[in-house]
């Protein structure tokens, strides 16, 4: 099954941020995800954690926003599921654009991976 992780990326806290607690709560969630992905995909799914984008900004430099927002949409469209690692502004449109799609969203890891904790 092809699972989209979804997850907030920067910290809860916005009225506290400064750019090196942003630069560490996206690393920390981007690493959650993936740690998620993985226990996903050694169950036979395929996930896709729209979180590593960030690396075709590395290589290109000249994506904005909402380039990385519109690559994540257009894969959750095509997806079997969505697995909600917890909740934000953004994780909010993810979770209404794929119940819109009538795709199957979870919140709990068992329910995936019956054989997780």
């Amino acid at each position: 099954m092809r699972v989209y992780v979804a997850g907030p990326l920067s910290s809860k806290e916005k009225d506290n941020r400064n750019p090196s607690t942003v630069v560490v709560d996206y690393i920390s969630n981007v690493s959650r995800m993936c740690r998620v992905a993985g226990i996903l995909r050694k169950a036979g799914h395929y996930p896709y954690v729209p979180g590593m984008d960030f690396l075709l900004g590395v290589v290109d430099g000249g994506f904005d926003e909402e380039d990385y927002r519109g690559a994540g949409m257009a894969f959750l469209e095509v997806c079997d599921a969505v697995f909600v690692l917890g909740m934000s502004h953004g994780v909010g449109l993810e979770v209404e654009r794929a119940k819109e799609l009538r795709i199957p969203v979870y919140y709990r890891l068992k329910d995936l991976v019956p054989e997780a904790r």
